[in-house]
C-alpha cells in the first residue's frame, strides 16, 4: 500500500464547530416550521454552504454555488410532473377489474422505485456542478435513466440473495457514478471491487442473520413440538420478544461499524485523474457519532417532558387542558412541533456535521498538484433531479 503522507498527502481540514452551525440551524428549522416547508431548499442550500465553505483542502475550501430558488423552481417542475401521473395511476385503480388494480399498483410501485434512483443520481450531478475548488467546477456525466436501470436490476438481485449480493451492487452503482464524474477535464475512477466488500462484510452479514435466524427458527421448532402447552408457546414467544430487543444493541453496534468499513472501502478506491485517496477512518467512528446523537437526544427528551409537564401544570393540568378544547389542540401541537424540531437539529448537529467532518479528515490525499492545470468546460445541471427526490420523499442529501 501506498505511503500517502511519505508521498506528499494532503489531508482535508473541517473548521466548522458545533456552536458556529447550531444558529444557522436553528434559524432554518424555524423558518422551514413557519413557512410550512417552502424554506427548506434556502435552508437546505445554507447547510451546504456552511459544509462546503469549512473544508479545506490544501489551504483552499471547497465552494457551493447553488441558490435556493433553484431547488424550489426544480421541485415545483418535479410536482407538475409528477401530480398528473399520481392522478393517472388513481383513476386507473378505480377499475373495477382486480387484475387491472394489481397491475397498477405494480407498475406504480416499480416505477416510483425505478424513479427514485434517476432523481438521486440527477441530484448528485446537481451538487457536483455547483461544487467548486480553486475555481475548477465539479461535473458528472453519464445516464439517469442507465444508473436506475443498474440500481433497480441489482435491488432485484440483493433482494433474492438476502443481501448477499449488496456488496457486488454497491461496486457496480460507485463504478459507474464516479467514472462519470469530472474535476473539470480530469475523470474520475473507481477501483474498489465487490468482491473486496463482500470478503470485509460476509462475517457482519453473517452475524446479522444468525440474530435474527437463530431466534425465529428456535420459535418454528419448540411451535412445532405438540407436547407443549399453549402457556408454554406464550413464554416462548415473549423469550424470542426479549432476544430480539436484547439484540438490537448489537445489531446496532454491527451496523454501525460496518459504514464506517465501507466507507474506508470507497474512499480508498476513488481516483480522479492522476489523484487518489487513501482513508484510515477508524472502525469505531460512525458508532461514537450515533452514540452521541442518541444521548444528545436521551437529555433533550427528558428536559423538553419537564418543561411541557411545568408548563402544562401551570395551565391547569392535563384535565383542565382535555376540558378547554382549542387552548389543549395548541399545547399538543405545539409541543409535537417543538419536539419534532429539536431532534430535527440534534440530527444535524450532532450527525450530518461530525460524520461530514469524520469522513474528510480521516483521507489522505495524493497527487493533487496533477489536478492544478484542470478545466471547468461543463455548464451546471438544472435542480429538475433533485426537485423530483424532494417531491418523492426521498431527499438528496448533503
Amino acid at each position: 500500500m501506498t505511503d500517502f503522507h511519505a508521498a506528499g498527502g494532503v489531508r482535508p481540514q473541517f473548521h466548522g464547530p458545533v456552536q458556529d452551525m447550531r444558529p444557522l440551524v436553528l434559524k432554518g428549522l424555524v423558518l422551514t416550521l413557519v413557512t410550512l416547508g417552502v424554506y427548506r431548499f434556502w435552508y437546505q442550500t445554507n447547510i451546504r454552504r456552511f459544509l462546503w465553505g469549512r473544508t479545506e483542502i490544501d489551504g483552499d475550501a471547497l465552494e457551493y454555488t447553488g441558490r435556493g430558488m433553484e431547488l424550489f423552481l426544480g421541485f415545483l417542475i418535479a410536482l407538475a410532473v409528477l401530480i398528473p401521473l399520481n392522478v393517472l395511476i388513481a383513476l386507473l385503480s378505480f377499475s373495477g377489474d382486480p387484475f387491472v388494480q394489481v397491475a397498477v399498483q405494480l407498475v406504480y410501485t416499480f416505477g416510483l422505485l425505478f424513479l427514485v434512483q434517476y432523481a438521486l443520481y440527477r441530484a448528485r450531478r446537481y451538487r457536483l456542478s455547483r461544487t467548486l475548488w480553486r475555481g475548477v467546477r465539479l461535473g458528472q456525466t453519464g445516464s439517469g435513466w442507465t444508473y436506475a436501470g443498474l440500481s433497480f436490476g441489482w435491488g432485484l438481485l440483493t433482494l433474492v440473495t438476502l443481501g448477499l449480493a449488496y456488496p457486488f451492487m454497491r461496486a457496480s452503482l460507485e463504478r459507474y457514478k464516479v467514472n462519470h464524474t469530472w474535476f473539470g477535464d480530469q475523470q474520475g475512477r473507481f477501483t474498489a471491487t465487490g468482491g473486496e466488500l463482500f470478503r470485509k462484510g460476509v462475517l457482519f452479514w453473517l452475524l446479522l442473520a444468525l440474530l435474527v435466524v437463530a431466534p425465529a427458527a428456535a420459535l418454528i421448532g419448540f411451535a412445532a413440538s405438540e407436547a407443549q402447552s399453549a402457556v408454554d408457546m406464550g413464554r416462548a414467544g415473549w423469550l424470542t420478544i426479549l432476544f430480539f430487543v436484547a439484540a438490537a444493541p448489537l445489531a446496532f453496534t454491527l451496523i454501525t461499524i460496518y459504514q464506517a468499513v465501507e466507507f474506508r472501502w470507497w474512499a480508498n478506491g476513488l481516483h480522479v485523474g492522476p489523484a487518489s485517496a487513501q482513508s484510515d477512518l477508524s472502525a469505531f467512528a460512525f458508532l461514537k457519532t450515533y452514540l452521541g446523537f442518541a444521548l444528545a437526544t436521551l437529555l433533550f427528551s427528558i428536559a423538553t417532558a419537564i418543561l411541557f409537564a411545568i408548563v402544562g401544570a401551570a395551565l391547569g393540568g392535563t384535565a383542565a387542558l382535555r376540558q378547554s378544547g382549542t387552548p389543549a389542540l395548541v399545547f399538543t401541537g405545539i409541543t409535537y412541533l417543538s419536539t419534532l424540531l429539536g431532534y430535527a437539529a440534534l440530527w444535524q448537529l450532532y450527525v450530518v456535521r461530525p460524520l461530514w467532518k469524520k469522513g474528510f479528515e480521516s483521507v489522505t490525499l495524493a497527487g493533487l498538484g496533477s489536478l492544478v492545470a484542470a478545466q471547468s468546460p461543463d455548464q451546471p445541471a438544472n435542480a429538475f433531479g433533485e426537485g423530483v427526490a424532494d417531491a418523492l420523499d426521498f431527499g438528496a442529501g448533503f
